[in-house]
């Protein structure tokens, strides 16, 4: 079937059949192209992506008979966020249906080569160098691609400032606020738009153009926006150096000398695109002060702080002053120019005929492009080839149309994605067995078979028997893309059922060109190894990265060498034996030296630690080290467990990567960073199943019906400071990790189907945890001493025991039970029992008049786990009660207990009752059939379209829940089982605000899970709830304050006292009113819970304040606290404005005195 009229870049006429190279409509006009005619939006159900043999190119059908022949795949629909129509699956109820699950939506992925494909997206800064050069190189760009590229710039820019960043998740800077601007001008957005006028105004506030780095400037010069005196000289000289001089190019990492190349032949011969109107408005919109104005050299070293990630050295500003003030006036002869030039021309030739015109990346890629343009002219072959070559970094989403970081991840992704099928042991089933075949079939075919032409003079790494990262067209080697699908290949043909595609010597090709990677240190780097010194990161002149002039040892990249050569060695142990040997020793030695004192180690290409940990531990294990016989293992593990949240997760910030430290993401659990730590934690073999098994916990939780994982935070990372996207991460790690525990473990947990239950509670201490819900604390006391003596060194039985015993009133018995709780949790490296443990310690020094302990324990517990329930109150109670007993003088208020406490705490005694018994009924209670109200929990993830909330709670009734759903704010209740008690979740106000008429929610015997539909589409949420209230469409304005007032217990019981008020209507009797309030609540069914009483009071007017703060912004949180704790408990305001301005003074009611201590 010929396929005609594809709508693409350069408007190519005819489809040719698969593999055949495309010719493509380059021609162009003396004139400026004409600018493109935009739309709102393209019809995404004439989108289609074409894959011939792993190059990846979108097309736009505008012909009703075209898109009728080539009808959209299910791939093309996920892609575009289309409905794929994918039926919903039986619910997983072992890891291993999970692993299914995902594999039986995954397939539908595959494209036809066998390979799987994604968005690689992430950076800012690429589609500007790629619209200049279109722009200036006169090629026409389509209607059909303008307006995408403009809805993903506008879905990207900061919800805040309406600037970009460096990458999507980056706060806005000069380089991607001034770039991205000139790009949507380019592409016909008008300077008018309000969207323009809002970005406009971020960029003159970070001082303009001007002030951006070295990229914006070049790339602002050759538009002729910017004039090359403020360009930092870039002499292509540098190539015409010996090449022993230490700093020559071939020394430095392969995207710095390939960039360096065209870049430097393009400030040589200052090209500039003519004045036309677009490029005068820019002059003009672009900087703060007038055009004319600017000094252009004296702008050279310009730069926002927020863009100048690394400063440059001392010695590139000398070597810069030199260049401008001296070599070029006085020693650049034209013909040393000229000889330069032409060599340059020459390695941008050598690249552009190796990489069959698609080049390393697309940062070279659009400079190539344009520096053919200059030497050979617009109608050269070279250019043709480069204006058909830009398609194949373009990719198409919901969102829009973005510029990838490479031309596809291909082979990567599907070498990881044949790995996790085999750690599951699913590779044999037959289910799997043609998509795997597909797979193996693709690598096969994309392996190169050898090395490029002129190796040597072009600088270039051996290739032979290896693969890249995208495709062999590309042709660039890497040493980790190598490693994992020489591991994916290796397996498979050893698996029955599959073919041999790759004999013998192939495999031998691809492991005498690893061995050529290891450094001096051991260590491995990506793309060929250290060719210099790290000082020759003083030449570093981008700015805005960091580590980018040589290639550095990454643990990720050793990890996949150590793990591939391991894996060789047990199929061929005579190949190379010794050297294989040698350089694994090395290796490993690298591996342990690059660990970090606090266990850590540092990712490179992924986010940050988690990503390198996971690797690390992998290499360790490889050689057999261990948690049980490994020290850095150990030391690694620990790590790890001191990271996991409450709800089993992981979550690592991006920031991470920048800072160097370990910094937590604040949108919460990832589930590919759980993925990634529970990984790690199975290859070190660490002895305790619980927090793995909680991590899975999360990961099934999040998979969706039809058996997909939703994007979540970006996972990927270069060059320290710039965020990529891996989407596909979400699939198959999670699917590696389940796979992994499953094939340890066994596919059932305690005998019984796994169920999506991990921690399960025995019989008696569910029954204590029942008589706690009743306020029964003899029979709980009684229960949890039971489970004691089967569990004796269970932290959380402890810490039920100690609640228990506090509300009985034996505190000492409390305490005993939480500071043994402290060493359970810490033997078992639990930080959030720590913390709650913690915490249950200062609750009974509390009770016991111990002041300043309680203090110090709260402090304790605040480190481990700052989001603990009940800390905050806490704080403010020991805090009142602290200052009056008289501060840091009382005896109560001193402190004497230790973070870890003597070992002699409680003992668990069979049969055990409390001291002081309280009455209560003698009949054991009966464990809940449904989720006890303190174990359920809520998590929410997010897509572009969607906020998820899901509360995970068994047995609730449909038609006893009320979920109430506005513009702001989301509030769900319901009776917990056949009890009186109620639970209630409000989320108030929201973020950012929603769509209610879109929103829906459904209730299963497991969860409540409500989906609200965002009114903003593609905005990230940072958290569940905002600071700012949203004002429903649908209700009137109403700004009336909750009045000031005073708790105080002592009132005359006939009259309440006048209590100090801010309110416009006058005193309140509030002592009536809460009552009140409570009386109507009870008769609706709600009840305050033991748990309530024990740390708010079970008086009518404290649980009344209780749900006034409960159901309170940040900003009026912060002033209740300020005011009660600074008034003695005599003042409660809940405008911050007013409490933030000064102090609160001690008000009594009327009739009563200020106590003086």
């Amino acid at each position: 079937m010929a396929r005609t009229k594809i709508n693409e870049l350069g408007n190519s006429e005819n489809q040719p059949k698969t593999g055949e190279k495309r010719s493509f409509d380059s021609s162009t006009t003396t004139q400026s192209a004409k600018r493109p005619k935009l739309q709102e939006r393209t019809d995404y159900s004439r989108w289609r992506l074409l894959d011939e043999r792993g190059r990846q190119t979108w097309h736009y059908l505008e012909d009703d008979e075209d898109a009728a022949e080539w009808p959209q795949t299910t791939a093309d629909k996920y892609f575009l966020g289309l409905p794929t129509n994918l039926p919903d699956l039986p619910k997983a109820q072992t890891p291993l249906d999970c692993v299914n699950n995902c594999l039986e939506f995954f397939q539908h992925l595959q494209l036809p080569p066998g390979n799987w494909a994604c968005e690689y997206g992430g950076p800012m800064f690429l589609l500007p160098g790629l619209v200049i050069t279109w722009t200036v190189t006169e090629t026409p760009i389509p209607d059909h691609i303008a307006t995408e590229i403009k809805n993903y710039l506008f879905a990207r820019a900061h919800p805040d400032d309406g600037g970009w960043g460096l990458h999507i998740e980056g706060e806005s800077t000069v380089f991607g606020t001034a770039m991205n601007y000139t790009v949507l001008r380019l592409v016909g957005v008008s300077e008018e738009d309000e969207r323009m006028i809002k970005a406009r105004g971020t960029l003159h506030k970070l001082g303009g153009a001007k002030n951006g780095p070295h990229w914006a400037k070049f790339w602002l010069s050759v538009l002729g926006v910017c004039r090359w005196d403020i360009v930092n000289p870039v002499p292509p000289e540098f190539w015409l150096l010996p090449d022993w001089v230490p700093f020559h190019p071939w020394r430095w990492w392969i995207h710095m000398r390939q960039v360096y190349a065209p870049m430097s032949f393009i400030w040589s011969k200052k090209f500039t695109y003519k004045t036309t109107p677009i490029v005068e408005q820019l002059r003009q919109e672009l900087f703060v002060e007038p055009y004319a104005a600017i000094n252009w050299a004296g702008n050279r070293n310009s730069i926002h702080p927020k863009d100048n990630y690394h400063p440059k050295s001392w010695l590139l500003n000398t070597a810069n002053w030199f260049l401008v003030n001296i070599y070029n006036p006085y020693l650049r002869t034209d013909a040393l120019a000229k000889q330069a030039e032409d060599w340059v021309f020459q390695l941008i030739q050598m690249e552009d005929k190796n990489t069959d015109f698609s080049n390393l990346g697309p940062v070279n890629g659009p400079m190539n492009f344009l520096a053919c343009y200059i030497q050979e002219g617009p109608n050269a072959y070279s250019v043709q080839r480069h204006r058909e070559r830009m398609a194949d970094f373009m990719w198409v989403k919901d969102e829009g149309m973005l510029m990838n970081g490479t031309n596809g991840v291909q082979c990567w992704d599907t070498a990881f994605l044949i790995q996790a099928v085999m750690d599951a042991g699913l590779a044999e089933d037959p289910r799997w067995r043609p998509m795997l075949t597909k797979a193996l079939e693709f690598l096969e075919d994309q392996q190169i078979r050898e090395n490029v032409d002129d190796q040597d003079v072009c600088y270039r790494q051996q290739r032979k028997g290896a693969w890249g990262f995208s495709n062999k067209d590309q042709g660039y080697a890497v040493s980790d893309c190598i490693s994992e699908a020489l591991k994916a290949v290796i397996l498979l043909q050893r698996t029955p059922g599959y073919p041999t595609l790759l004999e013998d010597q192939r495999i031998f090709d691809a492991i005498d060109t690893l061995l050529t990677y290891q450094n001096k240190s051991g260590g491995c780097a990506s793309y060929e190894p250290t060719r210099g010194s790290e000082r020759l990161e003083m030449l570093n002149a981008a700015e805005v990265f960091g580590r980018i002039m040589i290639e550095y040892d990454y643990p990720e990249c050793t990890t996949a060498v150590v793990t591939a050569l391991s894996l060789f060695t047990k199929y061929y142990p005579e190949y190379r034996a010794t050297e294989i040997k040698a350089f694994k020793s090395r290796a490993i030695e690298y591996i342990r030296k690059a660990q970090y004192p606090n266990g850590s180690w540092y990712g490179s290409w992924g986010i940050c630690f988690t990503y390198a940990g996971m690797f690390a531990l992998e290499s360790l294990a490889s050689i057999g080290e261990t948690y049980e016989n490994s020290g850095h293992v150990k030391k690694g593990c620990e790590f790890f467990i001191s990271k996991q949240r409450s709800d089993g997760g992981w979550s690592e910030s991006y920031k991470s990567c920048e800072k160097a430290e370990y910094i937590e993401h604040p949108s919460g659990s990832q589930v590919v960073q759980t993925a990634w730590a529970c990984i790690a934690l199975l290859e070190a073999n660490y002895p305790d199943r619980a927090p793995i098994e909680k991590g899975l916990k999360l990961i099934m939780s999040r998979q969706q019906a039809n058996g997909e994982w939703l994007q979540e935070a970006i996972e990927g990372v270069f060059n320290k400071s710039c965020m990529i996207s891996y989407p596909n991460y979400k699939f198959i790690f999670p699917m590696k990790a389940l796979g992994m525990f499953s094939k340890r473990y066994g596919d059932t947990y305690n005998s019984k189907k796994y169920n999506n239950t991990i921690t399960i509670m025995s019989t008696q201490a569910a029954l204590g945890s029942a008589a706690i819900d009743k306020k029964d604390y003899p029979a709980a006391i009684t229960h949890l001493t039971k489970a004691l003596a089967e569990s004796p060194t269970s932290p959380n039985y402890f810490i039920l025991r100690s609640t228990a015993y506090q509300r009985a009133q034996n505190h000492e018995a409390a305490l005993a039970d939480a500071e043994a709780a402290v060493h359970a949790a810490i033997a078992r490296s639990r930080r959030e029992l720590v913390a709650t443990a913690q915490f249950r310690r200062a609750v009974a020094l509390h009770g016991l008049g111990r002041f300043g302990d309680s203090r110090l324990c709260l402090n304790w517990c605040r480190q481990k786990n700052e989001k603990e329930k009940g800390l905050t109150i806490w704080q403010a109670k020991v805090k009142a009660d602290y200052e009056l007993a008289g501060g840091d003088e009382a005896e109560c208020n001193q402190c004497t207990v230790k973070e870890i406490p003597e070992k002699e705490a409680a003992k668990v005694e069979k049969g055990k009752t409390p001291e002081k018994p309280v009455a209560s009924s003698p009949t054991p209670v009966s464990a809940p059939a449904v989720t006890p109200k303190e174990k359920i929990r809520q998590e929410w993830f997010q897509s572009n379209s969607t906020v998820t909330i899901t509360i995970f709670a068994k047995g609730v009734a449909k038609e006893s829940a009320q979920i109430n759903i506005e513009d702001g704010q989301v509030e769900v209740s319901f009776p917990i089982g056949q009890t009186d008690t109620t639970y209630d979740f409000t989320a108030s106000p929201l973020y950012a605000q929603i769509d209610p008429t879109k929103s829906k929610f459904n209730i299963t015997p497991n969860k409540v899970e409500i989906d609200l539909h965002k009114s903003k589409q593609g905005l990230k949420w940072s958290s569940l709830e905002g600071t700012k209230p949203i004002i429903s469409k649908s209700t009137e304005e109403n700004k009336s304050e909750i009045p000031a007032a005073i708790l105080n217990p002592k009132a005359d019981k006939d009259k309440a006292p006048s209590y100090p008020t801010s309110s416009r209507n006058g005193p309140k009797d509030w002592d009536a009113l809460a009552s009140s309030a409570l009386t109507s609540e009870k008769k609706e069914g709600a009840e305050a819970t033991a748990e309530d009483d024990d740390e708010f009071g079970s008086d009518p007017l404290s649980a009344f304040f209780k749900k006034i703060y409960k159901d309170a912004d940040p900003d009026a949180k912060r002033a209740m606290m300020k005011s009660y704790v600074e008034s003695n408990g005599t003042a409660l305001s809940t405008s911050w404005d007013q409490a933030k301005e000064g102090k609160f003074e001690t008000t009594p009611p009327g009739g009563f005195e200020e106590k003086k201590w």
